[in-house]
């Protein structure tokens, strides 16, 4: 007996019966309570309430925002995994219902079968306010300044006037429908497309509001400094020979010039360029248009084009004489006299101008110089040139038997 005993499979066989004895009191009293535990509800909290209206005519304007969600499941995923938030839905159906204030029950998708689900509330009120549309002119809020000098114009709205659908208690907080420019630094204009907003008396952003359309074009115009000046005809060359101008005339005489303030500075531009006119081929009436140059660092100029008619006649001669002859460019110590071929003092000369009749017929004397400019020449006996101005340069020239030279003798003056 003694032996048996202390053998050790008989240990190892009551060791045995003894767990298995302890396993089955255990789990004999917890499966109640797991019975217990799977009759118990788990709840969601915060779970967005989502309301069905008809949102062309009603604003929702009071509606909880949560509801809380109570489900049971013997299933024990759902209960320890729960159920993912983009798989099941809370809701209030307003579909069919007119403004005021409603009281309906919270309808629920998505969620299992077998699950039981309670949502509280179970009712919500909800209230709808009837929209409002009111047309609204846009106004434009202007940030920043244009660059230096340069000056931005009133803007130009399409469209200007815009539908705001809003609850029929907030339209009376419409203050304005505005768009948004910036003009920081801007050298020139603006055009672009601005979301639109709408704001109370306060400035503050209106909520819950539609606007049609959503977007405008907004351009604002920005001009640089400018300055008006004359126009420069520029003529070259001469017509052939045998026909002269008998009239020019430019369909505007004065340019609008934009640009920096030190490059068209009235000390630096006192006229503007017309284009480049080549007479050398015609020999009747012209009409031309041609466009303005742009010169350097010049911005626009207005006009775009220029529209200039020549009148073009043939030719006349009129003899002019006794015409004095002046010496310029003498330093304040020489003076100089005109000699002739024979040596003789030479003060005036004769000679003939070409030109239209009509040109020719009002031209006098005084309309005309001649000038030998002896400017850095040294004393001594000296061929200098004859230069014949005349107020009309145009329109005039000299005739080819004209002296082109003359002798010119410089002296110092005697002290």
């Amino acid at each position: 007996m003694d032996r048996w005993i202390n053998s050790p499979w008989v240990a190892r066989i009551i060791a045995l019966l003894l767990a298995s004895m302890m396993w089955m009191a255990v789990n004999l009293e917890a499966e109640p309570e797991a019975a217990m535990d799977s009759t118990q509800p788990v709840f969601i909290d915060g779970v967005k309430l989502e309301v069905y209206y008809d949102s062309d005519q009603f604003e929702v304007v009071k509606v909880p925002q949560t509801v809380k969600v109570a489900l049971e499941s013997n299933n024990p995923f759902y209960r320890h995994n729960f159920i993912p938030p983009d798989s099941y839905e809370v809701y209030v159906d307003l579909r069919g219902q007119g403004k005021g204030t409603h009281r309906v029950n919270v309808q629920y998708r998505g969620f299992p079968e077998e699950a039981k689900v309670g949502i509280i509330p179970n009712q919500v009120d909800v209230t709808l306010e009837e929209k409002k549309t009111v047309e609204k002119e846009v106004q434009v809020e202007t940030l920043g300044q244009v660059a230096p000098g340069y000056t931005a114009g009133e803007p130009i709205v399409k469209p200007f006037r815009v539908l705001v659908k809003v609850p029929e208690s907030r339209v009376d907080d419409i203050a304005l429908v505005k768009a948004t420019v910036n003009l920081d630094q801007a050298t020139e204009t603006i055009k672009t497309t601005v979301p639109l907003k709408v704001v109370d008396k306060a400035g503050n952003e209106i909520d819950k509001v539609e606007v049609n359309p959503l977007t405008v074009g907004v351009e604002v115009p920005v001009t640089s400094p400018f300055v008006k000046v004359p126009i420069k005809l520029n003529l070259v060359n001469e017509l052939p020979d045998g026909y002269s101008l008998a009239s020019v005339q430019m369909n505007t005489e004065e340019a609008t010039v934009y640009g920096p303030k030190e490059v068209i500075d009235p000390a630096k531009l006192s006229t503007y360029p017309g284009p480049e006119i080549d007479l050398s081929k015609i020999t009747s009436d012209h009409l031309v248009q041609l466009k303005m140059p742009l010169l350097d660092k010049i911005v626009k100029v207005d006009p775009d084009y220029l529209q200039v008619s020549l009148k073009v006649v043939k030719s006349s001669t009129k003899r002019l004489e006794r015409v004095p002859i002046r010496v310029t460019g003498l330093s304040e110590n020489t003076e100089a006299r005109v000699l002739s071929a024979d040596g003789k003092e030479l003060s005036t000369i004769d000679f003939d101008v070409i030109g239209a009749a009509e040109i020719l017929q009002q031209m006098k004397l005084d309309d005309v110089q001649v000038v030998a400019d002896v400017s850095n020449l040294p004393p001594g006996v000296h061929e200098v040139a004859l230069n014949y101005i005349y107020n009309q340069p145009d329109y005039l020239k000299t005739g080819p038997t004209a002296l082109k030279t003359v002798t010119v003798e410089i002296t110092n003056k005697q002290r």
